[in-house]
């Protein structure tokens, strides 16, 4: 700490009674010699003032002063070796420095003590906020109670979007009083207004500080909201105040105006001007204030088109602007602002703040902003969802390894640690979903919790950055937004390796230690790949067994064949997904190793067996259905507990089940006569499913009295039925593929019957194969009628036909065996005739799915271990960072389609090409950030796999929330959206996209400085042109569909022409400028954006926490949108970005996340950041990041 020394010698040797406590004391030193460092202690005069403790020369009181030391963020330890006969205590500081000090008696060491703690800083500190909390209490207000604190008070948290204020003004002063040498004012004005009802004066709003000035006019603008108790008898005091210092808000009153807030109201012109008084009633300055009025704008839309591509519109660039009066002009009488409505923005976002402003325009009118930030609400909820999903992944690995049965050695070690990690994974996940779900307060993360690992799964600092700006004189209004969220990376693994970016690198480059191992990766994606398939090809044939037996109720044979024709295609799929090379492989494999018998003598030892079995029992078909809730430790695993009766945990969904019985019947629909419920012919099969589902767990699928088939969500879901059991004979893998012919077959001849197609012959999927496993391996009877049925599937002989009229007709046509018997006339009921071939053709789908599983469980367990291990933390980080991009992703999907009017353009390329999303990234390629870098860089490419699709639904609160379906590599989100879209979106088109994920980063900090100094930015920069390329890919896909747009219109070509003409200007520019070789070329970040922008794309901007750097980019896109866009003035451009960075709502943010409402930069940091990049003077200081 610097000090100036003359003024600190002259405190030190005021007179006695100006300082609390003085004497002797021993104070001990350290000293430098040539060869050794010693202590030494020596007696001196020591003087105590404040948090102040000089120390004299000598052990004279009036010898010279020698130093001083700081009582500042240290504490007190007593000393209880008593060396030299002394009473000793020491002085510990933060920072690890120690002070040693000792008396010669304990009674005067105990007075020091009880001095020092007394006049400590934080003692003070203590002591002024409990005397002002005494003071507010006998006052009942405070002076300086702030309008945020009240609305926390009232339970207020942030203002009502939807809300309407009595008013807006805009202020201005002129003629202040410059001081006695002269200088003008660095004038500031604070507004408070008295709530009678409380008896209280609020702080309620204040301008930003104007440099220097007699007659300055204020940007910020201050609007009066009902909800916080004011009307029109509320009395509004304004005060001007002379800023002496900006750091810490030091200012001295020149004068102030009271009046009421119907005087405002009722002005007429809308200009108020009154005088501003000092304390001593002397006129020192004027005041005007400007008043407008808001109304709502009519939301309604009055087109009526049902495509997009007659509904679009483009502004005309051939209106020829009308000039508007300027601010220094008198305002037009009752002049009202129209206001657009949020959308249904309260329901996905929370704790809105507003600061509102007017900019002047190059010609001469008024710019309006509103720029508001809210907190999103699916923060916390969707990465819960994906938890579930994961889990659920977890469950079907664990309990795919678990079918495999027990093996012997060295391959039943090899299967437990493969259930170990599986365990460890679930207990992470299933601990994460807890600690979200229990979490309560905000919907945002703060950047002081980014390294709890509790909430590692949410993503940090995620805010919604809104602003309306409007320009009368341009007739043009609009708003715009950017996601801000802090960096999608894992900050509490902290490896300092690149993320993940090198570390997926490194594991495709990992030698494998095993010569089996080599091609074992592969064979494991292949085989996830192919069950991924198979239960999505399977769901769809579901589907379409769910929509026949629909037309099968109501005997409707149109629309069944085409159906038909899907399934068959879809089943041929199916049979050809496999290599059935490596399903023998893996079968063979299981054979030789699975262990079928253990005789007494081969017995392992008692815990080895025990902690098997106990996982094959409790997975086994006999195993009574539980709850659970969590997981045990893998460290728990060799203990006798039973492995999931630990899952106990509460709030963590009880109603689903993780190992359900493998004997449970998939039920798709319930028959039409139900004994408990007797079912009108009419009635909704979709609302009969829903009410039996809460049954369907635990209910006997062989019930004579009520039994269901083909339930299609427990049958595409639950992971029951579709695993082999430990002491299950593995099906031959041609015989699972004869038995899925057969089903298809035998359905497609009943559903062509029933359409009246009788004589029609059966469908062969494939051609007749030899089976390379013989009858003789078969050890089940059941596979012997399996595959005689099978055999009967050919078509066979020839049948004469009788016609309608009773004429017998000769010729010879194809019989089908499938429908022989049949008497069209005799059925009543079509669902009883197809339901058993709906289920046989289940249960086929089911074996091949089951053999799928096998084939992949047996591949992992050969995986090299440490590859293995590697794989298993990369694809935990990977889903903490995926978890936040796509939640930050789903937030401003949702903006889009909730939160304001819209546009069907947007609508056209989210249905055609998908929209953009530009990520934004402030990142230093150093230290730390490289490794967010690399999470962030997989995070955001990861986000191109996911599916998104549109669900109709009703506004209200509970049903407007994204769900998350599918598994990991078919993820899928349902978006919902306002029924009155679907009239937009055009009904050829399907209603599922993907994003185009774009990632451009460049650092601004003194970090980057140095990585660039030393050329270690090569990766970085390559990545921007790996990104500029997708972003150019992205181009021509979208001038492509806007060639399409294109009508006969003149006017309209000129505009899209224009449109196209400066898209490929910036495309260019952008194109050059990331192959640039350029300090900190922020430039990228800021093409990248308008060309975002231009394309109806998402913008989204990170740093390491989403609070300094990116309020620094957030509000400088801002500013160039007011200039670009609306024709903010050049000479006003500094002055705006400055007034939103300083007064603004990024400002708010640091304060929600740290508590101070300063930027964590300190003065050399700001000069190493570009020059439109750095912060306002006063509004920074060196704090936590």
């Amino acid at each position: 700490m610097r000090f100036n020394k003359n003024e600190m010698i002259t405190l030190a040797l005021q007179p006695s009674q100006k300082f609390d406590k003085e004497g002797v004391l021993i104070i001990w030193e350290k000293q430098e010699g040539f060869f050794k460092r010693s202590e030494t202690s020596l007696e001196r005069w020591c003087r105590l003032r404040g948090n102040l403790l000089f120390y004299m020369k000598t052990k004279e009181q009036w010898s010279e002063p020698m130093g001083v030391i700081v009582l500042l963020h240290c504490t007190i330890r007593v000393d209880h070796t008593f060396l030299d006969g002394t009473y000793g205590f020491f002085l510990v500081f933060d920072s690890g420095i120690t002070q040693h000090i000792a008396t010669y008696t304990e009674q005067e060491r105990d007075m020091w003590l009880e001095a020092i703690q007394i006049h400590s800083y934080n003692y003070v500190k203590s002591q002024f906020l409990s005397f002002q909390e005494q003071l507010e209490l006998k006052q009942i207000h405070d002076p300086d109670l702030d309008v945020q604190m009240w609305r926390i008070r009232k339970g207020h948290h942030a203002l009502d979007t939807i809300e309407l204020p009595l008013c807006e003004i805009s202020l201005s002063c002129d003629n202040l009083l410059c001081d006695g040498h002269g200088r003008p004012p660095r004038s500031v004005l604070v507004i408070h207004v008295y709530i009678a009802k409380e008896d209280v004066w609020l702080k309620y709003a204040n301008t930003e500080i104007i440099e220097k000035s007699s007659n300055p006019t204020f940007l910020k603008t201050v609007c009066f909201w009902p909800s916080d108790g004011l009307n029109r008898e509320s009395c509004i005091r304004v005060t001007a105040y002379d800023v002496q210092e900006k750091f810490s808000g030091l200012a001295v009153p020149l004068g102030s105006a009271k009046f009421y807030l119907s005087t405002l109201l009722e002005s007429q012109p809308s200009r108020f001007r009154v005088q501003l008084l000092s304390s001593t009633n002397i006129v020192i300055g004027f005041i005007t204030l400007t008043i407008w009025r808001h109304e709502r704008e009519n939301a309604t839309n009055s087109s009526t088109e049902s495509t997009p591509c007659r509904s679009l519109h483009h502004s005309n660039p051939l209106n020829v602007p009308c000039h508007r009066r300027t601010q220094s002009l008198p305002s037009r009488l009752n002049v009202k602002q129209k206001i657009p409505s949020q959308g249904h923005m309260q329901y996905l976002f929370a704790n809105a703040l507003l600061s509102t402003y007017r900019f002047h325009s190059g010609l001469g009118g008024d710019i309006s902003v509103h720029e508001i930030m809210a907190e999103s609400k699916l923060c916390f909820f969707l990465p819960q969802q994906l938890l579930e999903v994961w889990m659920n992944e977890e469950k079907e690995l664990l309990q795919e390894v678990a079918g495999m049965g027990k093996l012997i050695e060295p391959w039943n070690s090899r299967q437990l640690e493969v259930l170990d990690r599986h365990l460890q994974l679930l207990h992470l996940y299933s601990q994460a979903k807890e600690n979200l779900h229990s979490f309560k307060g905000s919907f945002f993360k703060p950047s002081s919790r980014k390294n709890d690992r509790s909430l590692e799964f949410s993503p940090i600092n995620l805010h919604l950055q809104r602003i309306w700006v409007q320009n009368d004189t341009l007739k043009k209004s609009g708003f715009y937004d950017v996601v801000t969220v802090g960096a999608f990376t894992a900050h509490s693994h902290k490896s300092k390796n690149g993320g993940l970016i090198k570390l997926i690198q490194q594991l495709k480059e990992t030698p494998t230690n095993s010569s089996m191992g080599q091609n074992i990766p592969n064979k494991i994606n292949v085989a996830y790949d192919a069950i991924q398939a198979i239960k999505l090809l399977r769901q769809e044939v579901v589907d379409g067994m769910k929509t026949l037996m629909r037309l099968a109720k109501k005997k409707q044979s149109y629309g069944m064949l085409p159906i038909c024709e899907d399934m068959i295609s879809k089943t041929r799929i199916l049979l050809s997904l496999w290599d059935s090379s490596l399903v023998e492989q893996a079968l063979n494999f299981i054979e030789e190793n699975k262990v079928t018998k253990l005789s007494e003598q081969d017995q392992p030892e008692f815990e080895e067996v025990s902690t098997f079995k106990k996982i094959a029992q409790q997975i086994s078909l006999t195993t009574k259905q539980t709850d659970y809730d969590d997981i045990m430790t893998p460290d728990e695993l060799q203990n006798e507990t039973d492995v999931w009766n630990l899952l106990s945990k509460k709030n963590m969904n009880s109603h689903i089940a993780i190992f359900p019985h493998y004997n449970e019947q998939f039920l798709v629909f319930p028959l039409v006569n139900d004994d408990k419920k007797q079912r009108d012919e009419n009635s909704n099969p979709l609302v009969e499913k829903e009410e039996n589902k809460k049954n369907r767990h635990g209910i006997d699928q062989f019930n004579s009295e009520n039994k269901k088939f083909l339930d299609t969500h427990s049958m595409c879901t639950s992971p029951s039925a579709n695993y082999y059991k430990p002491t299950d004979e593995p099906e031959p893998w041609d015989l699972t593929q004869l038995n899925i012919e057969a089903s298809v077959m035998c359905l497609v001849s009943k559903i062509k019957f029933l359409c009246g197609k009788c004589s029609s012959p059966a469908v062969r999927l494939r051609t007749q194969k030899v089976i390379s496993r013989s009858q003789n391996s078969f050890k089940k009877d059941n596979n012997r009628q399996s595959l005689e049925i099978d055999a009967k599937t050919e078509t066979i002989g020839h049948k004469a036909v009788t016609s309608k009229n009773g004429t017998h007709v000769t010729s010879e046509k194809p019989r089908n065996k499938f429908t022989e018997g049949l008497d069209f006339q005799s059925l009543d009921d079509w669902t009883t005739e197809l339901k058993p071939s709906m289920r046989k053709l289940r249960q086929a789908m089911d074996g091949l799915l089951k053999t799928a599983r096998l084939t992949h469980s047996v591949f992992r367990i050969q995986e090299d271990r440490k590859i293995a291990q590697t794989a298993c933390n990369i694809r935990y980080r990977r889903h903490v960072c995926f978890s936040q991009a796509l939640t930050a992703l789903v937030s401003g999907l949702m903006v889009k389609l909730w939160c304001q009017k819209m546009d069907p353009m947007f609508l056209h390329i989210l249905m055609n090409i998908g929209p953009l999303v530009e990520f934004e990234g402030l990142l230093s390629y150093y230290g730390d950030e490289i490794d967010m870098w690399g999470d962030m860089a997989v995070a955001v490419e990861d986000l191109s796999t996911v599916n998104f699709t549109l669900v109709a639904t009703k506004t209200t609160n509970n049903e407007i929330f994204p769900k998350i379906v599918g598994s990991g590599s078919t993820l899928g989100i349902l978006l919902p959206v306002p029924e009155n879209i679907f009239t937009v979106v055009p009904l050829i088109s399907a209603r599922t996209f993907q994003v185009t994920p774009i990632f451009f980063n460049i650092g601004i900090n003194e970090m980057a400085t140095i990585a660039e100094s030393l050329g270690a930015t090569r990766p970085q920069e390559q990545s921007n042109i790996d990104n500029f390329d997708r972003l150019n890919e992205y181009y021509h896909r979208y001038k492509k569909l806007n060639s399409s747009l294109v009508s006969d219109s003149t006017i309209k070509t000129n505009i899209m022409n224009s449109q196209q003409t400066s898209l490929s200007e910036l495309i260019e520019k952008l194109k050059l400028t990331v192959h640039a070789n350029k300090h900190k070329n922020v430039d990228v970040l800021q093409l990248a954006s308008q060309i975002c922008r231009k394309v109806k794309g998402l913008r989204f901007t990170s740093c390491k926490s989403a609070k300094d750097r990116t309020a620094m980019s957030v509000t400088l896109e801002q500013a160039n949108i007011l200039q670009t866009e609306y024709d903010l003035a050049e000479h006003e451009f500094q002055r705006a970005l400055d007034c939103m960075r300083s007064e603004g709502v990024r400002r708010e943010n640091t304060f929600k996340n740290i508590g101070v409402k300063k930027y964590a930069f300190n003065s050399i940091q700001a000069l190493t950041f570009p020059k439109l990049y750095r912060p306002p003077s006063g509004t920074y200081g060196a704090l936590q990041s």
